[in-house]
């Protein structure tokens, strides 16, 4: 008798033990489900980040361009030479520094200082004379002018936007201006008459 009451209460905490697992299981099944629902709202609402107010949209700034073609905004400024002498250009030089030839709009200035280009040849006679005459007159000049010198010969692009047929010619430039040029020598004070009527007077 008293083996079949050991046998009956052995029994009866085995299943006592085996409830108790079985809820801490359930429990710890409950807790682990919570968790990784937490887990995923929080990693879910961290993707969805505001941008401000004034952001730019994700297409302009994805664009380096988009800036540049915006009206009201200023292009990079060009560093200048106003050492006062006279500044020999390449072709590329002229595009990058004077005006691109390109431009639906026409050719604009690219500088802050005005400025002349003397487009010559090393086989012209007349643009060897009007050489000097731009060499004595640039360091008088000197931050107010800048002066420049192409080579027809190495600048068939130019040549061709400019309709250069006769040299030495010297086109002027100014900030918001139109493109000014004469055509043949020029003395010493014709020249300075034209800078100072073409480009420095307001």
């Amino acid at each position: 008798m008293a083996q079949r009451i050991f046998i009956f209460w052995n029994k009866l905490f085995n299943n006592k033990q085996q409830i108790m697992i079985k809820k801490n299981q359930t429990k710890n099944l409950a807790l682990l489900f919570i968790l990784v629902l937490i887990s995923f709202a929080i990693s879910c609402g961290s993707s969805n980040v505001s941008k401000p107010e004034n952001a730019a949209p994700e297409d302009a700034q994805a664009d380096d361009y988009a800036s540049l073609k915006e009206p009201n905004i200023a292009p990079q400024r060009i560093v200048e030479d106003l050492s006062g002498k006279v500044i020999v250009l390449s072709e590329e030089d002229f595009k990058s520094r004077i005006t691109a030839l390109d431009n639906p709009k026409g050719f604009q200035y690219l500088g802050q200082t005005p400025c002349i280009v003397d487009l010559y040849a090393d086989w012209c006679k007349p643009c060897t004379f009007l050489s000097q005459v731009l060499n004595s007159l640039a360091p008088e000049y000197q931050g107010k002018v800048i002066f420049y010198k192409l080579n027809i010969d190495r600048a068939p692009e130019v040549v061709s936007a400019f309709k250069v047929s006769n040299i030495p010619k010297i086109l002027y430039f100014k900030p918001h201006g139109e493109v000014s040029s004469t055509t043949g020598f020029l003395t010493k004070d014709e020249l300075k008459k034209m800078l100072d009527d073409i480009l420095l007077k307001p």
